[in-house]
């Protein structure tokens, strides 16, 4: 039986947004390093890509999240190492390096993604927006297996309903198999009057999940080139559309809960969702929920 081929190594996060959605707290703290119930959304982040087999990760900051990051992942002092509650910190600097690039200038998910060039080089990568919260299997193993049987580029896609049609970028393509679509086209937050190609009130959305070819690097670069902006960002999904015209890509199904964390409610139901997934505190706030609902 031949060997399983190795998990994509490299993780990216794009951590350079300013959190708009989450204001007034964003004022002060960056988005990235608000907390999913005891630890900061980036660190979540940081754990779901260890999950998915990542070794080295390269953070995508703006100049207000670089300080919060210099500072969260310098080295421990004996004081915290010796302290319970810094253990995960602790494992996650023991198994993963985090390194990190500047966004000089807020110009959207396509534009942040150009300045990780360097650091992931050649290599295929995971990219992770911090504001989506998956408290159940992490959508990037299944994207690694579909990549290794596949190819080429995978993002992840989720159901979506026709209430939530703009706020999503809606994906059109043709069945492969079960679950995966070649790429065809992207529709970026068209609103609820759009009609997707199958007809219906659901679509597949994509979720903040990626496996991507380096070759999209030149296809954000061509993107740029054209001057193809939306309100002065340079959009991800047309780079994607532009590397799927070359390149095989795909956008795989994932069916597990995902919660949008980077508005107040969704970040308050994100952070009770990880919470109850913890065994060490998970049964004493299914008590405390239970009372404060009656």
């Amino acid at each position: 039986m031949p060997a399983s081929p190795p998990p994509v190594q490299d993780a990216v996060i794009i951590a350079a947004g300013r959190g708009t959605r989450m204001r007034p707290s964003t004022r002060v703290v960056p988005k990235e390093f608000l907390p999913n119930f005891d630890r900061p959304l980036i660190h979540s982040t940081i754990e779901e890509a260890i999950a998915c087999g990542a070794s080295r990760i390269v953070v995508v900051t703006s100049d207000r999240s670089r300080p919060f990051l210099e500072r969260y992942f310098a080295p421990l002092d004996n004081e915290e190492r010796a302290d319970p509650k810094m253990a995960a910190l602790r494992t996650l600097l023991e198994r993963v390096t985090v390194t990190w690039v500047e966004q000089p200038v807020a110009m959207g998910t396509g534009n942040a993604t150009l300045y990780a060039r360097d650091a992931v080089e050649d290599r295929p990568f995971l990219l992770m927006l911090p504001d989506v919260v998956f408290p159940g299997d992490p959508p990037g193993v299944g994207l690694s297996a579909a990549h290794a049987r596949l190819g080429g580029s995978v993002i992840s896609v989720s159901p979506v309903t026709r209430d939530a049609f703009d706020r999503y970028g809606l994906v059109d393509g043709e069945r492969v198999e079960d679950g995966i679509v070649r790429l065809r086209g992207i529709s970026e937050k068209p609103g609820t009057d759009y009609v997707p190609s199958g007809g219906g009130e659901v679509a597949p959305g994509i979720n903040g999940r990626y496996l991507l070819q380096p070759g999209i690097f030149a296809a954000i670069e061509e993107i740029q080139r054209r001057g193809k902006t939306v309100k002065g960002e340079i959009n991800l999904t047309d780079a994607m559309v532009l590397l799927g015209e070359t390149e095989p890509f795909f956008a795989l199904t994932y069916d597990g809960p995902q919660i949008d964390s980077g508005h107040p409610a969704g970040y308050l139901a994100a952070s009770v969702a990880t919470a109850l997934t913890r065994p060490d505190v998970g049964p004493a706030l299914r008590e405390e929920l239970r009372s404060l609902l009656g």
